[in-house]
């Protein structure tokens, strides 16, 4: 076990004598997931398994017809697979993770390895080891990579975005075999988000402006072909021959973008680019320039005719499904229970969606891929009361072949229904979350824990599982999530309220609790409030405003000094990070001061528990430190959990179990 620092007096310490059912329980819990993804090869006939066998993420190829393993795929260096993804029936392509600054958590280090199912004709394609030379630098794109599109009608090349300082991600083609690559697009925007057509060619791509730090999109113009790609090629080994190929059609390449749309960031107006349909030159988007909610709009860029094709009207639009060839055909949504609105017309994943849906009635379904024939898919389902099972559906003879649960410890029939709730705020706004009911008894005669997500600026709770809501549950506490203001998926008005409102928000989470009261759902007299990141403000902060509401109050990786996250963390080191803190949390200084714990420290009179990795840089550790102390010089006692080699979450099962177990024994410490 990793060592974890604990402060705590010993009269706590007593109450970690759990009974060993206890244990196992929340041991199940704390596990990360065993099987990651599951995705079938071009011919249908073998499967890649992502799993994780004693925290080593390998990727097992196994025959489907004879079930014989075929091979079991490992980074021989230092670092674990992220994910991978078949290029051909004899190749496969994957992408390296990796430690950094000493943490417990994998990292995407950007390094994409190539290999024959068997491990043979290994080659890694990017990254230092992939370099003849050694003088690199951090500006070195072939540092970083990331596939973006995977070339259906070519295996042997696919398109790869490289990251650079400087975040202009470019563009280039590499072939899998032997490392060769080609640059063809520059982008005009930062964090480049490309969209390539069904035969593999450039369209559109979208991406931050710098200077104005608002989303932009901009047409491709060049009409490429095959024959674009042919004569200039070298070694992605080969620093100075991709240096001069770059000098070389740099001119050129930057010209070829035609500026299209802009969103207003400040205004939190959303811009996503989605696809692009050659057969009609329309290029897809979900914007909410002209609406407070945000809808899938389709234009015709010859025309410059524009049209909605769908918008809800109380939720966002979560996702827009595309076809194959760039054409949306359906728009998922969450409005309390995750639902799907397919669009006129017929298509081939329009008719496996339905399908799917019709199988496994009250689950989410994705489908990860699909044979060429389309006859064979794999697919995840999950559902509230479901971790998550991933399979291989054969489509002709509806045949299903399970292939592993993502967290095979849990058992299901220990789970609780998470049911969507609604109600209405001392100001007449409509609020929404979930209320899980515990396992253990009746909810109004078991214990409360408040849970307030992260974020939070959109950000939201979601219907679903959730492995800490879940443990709460079957350790006998109702668990109320509510989507307070700020919570993304419910419009503009209803996410721009809560910037510089951190404090004002939590009424939202306390007129929840006197709705179920009211409802008579939950005992009022046995609540506690806890949280994450911004969950952990809310939960410092929300019991030093309701002392009289909360018997306790837990903090994990939370915020306490708003005024340093302007001058400390990873959020203010950039112009970017300074604008979106100015903008979410305002200019007034005073402000900041009274909406932060660590200048109301005196006002929390409630049992307090705090957790903290030593690495979080998102949530400054030092705060953390410097808040225990103030109460500390207060003579306000507490709790805190102050753990090495984690930062902003925690990735260590160790780790993970002694803190689930610290939390339990917290809450029915204060609420039994």
């Amino acid at each position: 076990m990793k060592r974890i620092i604990f402060l705590v007096c010993a009269a706590f310490l007593t109450n970690l004598i759990i009974s060993e059912e206890i244990n196992e329980n929340v041991k199940n819990f704390s596990q990360l997931p065993d099987v990651y993804d599951v995705k079938i090869s071009p011919n249908g006939k073998m499967v890649g398994v992502l799993r994780e066998i004693d925290q080593e993420r390998m990727v097992s190829i196994i025959d489907l017809e004879s079930k014989k393993l075929i091979h079991n795929h490992r980074f021989i260096r230092k670092g674990q697979i992220g994910n991978f993804e078949w290029l051909s029936d004899e190749r496969l392509l994957f992408a390296r993770r990796a430690k950094f600054s000493g943490e417990n958590r994998l990292f995407p280090s950007g390094e994409l390895y190539a290999t024959n199912i068997d491990g043979k004709k290994s080659i890694m394609l990017t990254g230092p080891q992939a370099k003849k030379s050694s003088d690199t630098t951090k500006d070195d794109p072939r540092q970083r990579a990331l596939m973006v599109n995977k070339l259906e009608d070519d295996p042997d090349h696919i398109l790869i975005q490289f990251f650079t300082s400087d975040r202009f991600n470019k563009l280039y083609k590499l072939n899998t075999n032997n490392g060769e690559m080609m640059r063809f697009a520059t982008p005009p925007v930062r964090d480049p988000f490309y969209v390539i057509t069904e035969s593999g060619l450039l369209a559109a791509v979208s991406g931050l402006n710098p200077k104005t730090f608002n989303i932009e999109i901009y047409i491709y113009n060049k009409n490429l072909t095959s024959d674009y790609f042919s004569g200039d090629s070298c070694s992605g080994r080969d620093t100075d021959c991709v240096e001069v190929i770059e000098k070389r059609n740099k001119k050129t390449l930057n010209k070829n973008w035609t500026f299209w749309k802009s969103s207003d960031w400040k205004s939190n107006e959303r811009l996503s680019l989605v696809s692009y349909h050659p057969e009609n030159k329309t290029l897809y988007t979900v914007e909410n320039s002209i609406s407070d909610l945000t809808g899938i709009y389709k234009t015709n860029l010859t025309t410059g005719k524009k049209q909605l094709l769908y918008r809800h009207p109380v939720v966002e639009i979560d996702r827009a499904l595309t076809e194959d060839n760039g054409k949306v055909y359906a728009a998922s949504i969450m409005d309390g229970y995750p639902s799907i609105v397919y669009f006129k017309g017929e298509s081939k994943k329009k008719k496996l969606s339905k399908l799917l849906r019709s199988k496994f009635p009250g689950s989410q379904i994705s489908v990860s891929a699909m044979s060429d024939d389309e006859n064979k898919a794999s697919v995840f389902i999950t559902s509230d009361v479901n971790p998550g099972i991933h399979i291989i559906y054969n489509i002709s003879e509806d045949q299903v072949i399970p292939l592993g649960k993502y967290y095979k410890s849990i058992d299901d029939s220990n789970l609780a229904y998470m049911d969507p709730i609604s109600f209405i705020a001392q100001d007449g706004t409509t609020i929404y979350g979930y209320f899980t009911k515990s396992r253990i008894g009746d909810s109004k005669e078991s214990p409360t824990i408040v849970h307030p997500h992260g974020g939070p600026e959109g950000i939201r709770d979601r219907w679903g599982f959730d492995h800490r809501v879940q443990m709460f549950a079957s350790e006998g506490f109702n668990v109320l999530q509510v989507n307070f203001r700020g919570s993304g998926g419910f419009g503009k008005s209803y996410s721009n309220f809560i910037r510089g409102n951190w404090d004002g928000v939590l009424n939202d989470i306390f007129d929840g609790i006197e709705h179920l009261h009211e409802q008579d759902l939950l005992d009022i007299k046995r609540i506690c409030i806890y949280g994450g990141s911004y969950g952990g403000y809310a939960a410092t902060q929300g019991a030093i405003m309701r002392p009289d509401l909360f018997k306790c109050s837990v903090s994990d990786v939370g915020v306490y000094h708003i005024p340093n996250l302007f001058k400390n963390g990873d959020i203010q080191a950039s112009r970017g990070g300074q604008k979106q803190l100015e903008i979410r949390l305002g200019t007034d200084e005073e402000r900041h001061i009274e909406m932060s714990p660590h200048f109301n420290a005196q006002k929390l009179t409630v049992p307090f528990f705090m957790l903290h990795g030593e690495n979080d840089i998102r949530a400054p550790y030092e705060d953390a430190v410097k808040f225990s102390k103030k109460l500390n010089s207060l003579g306000i006692d507490h709790k805190t959990l102050f753990i090495e080699k984690e930062g902003h979450g925690y990735f260590n099962e160790d780790v993970r179990y002694e803190s689930n177990m610290q939390l339990i024994s917290f809450f029915k410490e204060h609420l039994n």
